[in-house]
């Protein structure tokens, strides 16, 4: 599964999911250059530099012991970069472990659902059963709306840095 499974371009009505590549670190640098978006998921805006870095390790695509698979897209929107989602994909289960951020310049106009929701019905697709699961700080409420619209729950346990684990409320069967 390990070599058939790589996040490919997904498209929406309005937003394009592109693949992520270190080619993107320095626009990104700008869209998550704002304070607001670290309250709740923690850090601070990173250079360009940083994310070249970052980006290189993700684009590796699994993990070292090649039980997870790590999914990323750059959510764009007429062209321009907004934001980010990613999946890690569990190999030998049924779970992936998604999140998404978007710069603040572009909140409150719901790409973060519609990127959110095309990343998962592609996870849905392309390896099937799939269990959605989500970790989102307590106090961040839009980003527990995303989670809700996506059909997560709640389930009142936290982990390690304090980010409640949300779920499918009503998994796929297989």
């Amino acid at each position: 599964m390990t070599g058939t499974l790589r996040a490919e371009l997904i498209t929406t009505d309005r937003l394009t999911l592109e693949p992520l590549g270190v080619h993107h670190a320095a626009e990104m640098a700008q869209v998550l250059a704002g304070t607001a978006i670290y309250r709740y998921i923690g850090g601070q805006a990173p250079t360009a530099e940083i994310l070249a870095a970052r980006y290189a390790a993700q684009t590796v695509g699994t993990s070292a012991d090649r039980r997870e698979v790590w999914l990323n897209w750059i959510i764009r929107e007429q062209g321009r970069s907004i934001g980010f989602v990613q999946a890690t994909v569990e190999l030998e289960g049924p779970t992936s472990d998604v999140a998404w951020v978007v710069g603040e310049a572009f909140q409150g106009r719901g790409a973060a659902t519609e990127a959110a929701r095309a990343m998962v019905a592609w996870l849905r697709r392309r390896h099937p059963p799939v269990r959605i699961t989500a970790s989102i700080h307590p106090e961040n409420l839009p980003s527990a709306a995303v989670a809700r619209n996506l059909g997560l729950t709640p389930t009142g346990r936290l982990d390690a840095d304090g980010e409640e684990q949300w779920e499918d409320s009503t998994p796929p069967t297989t």
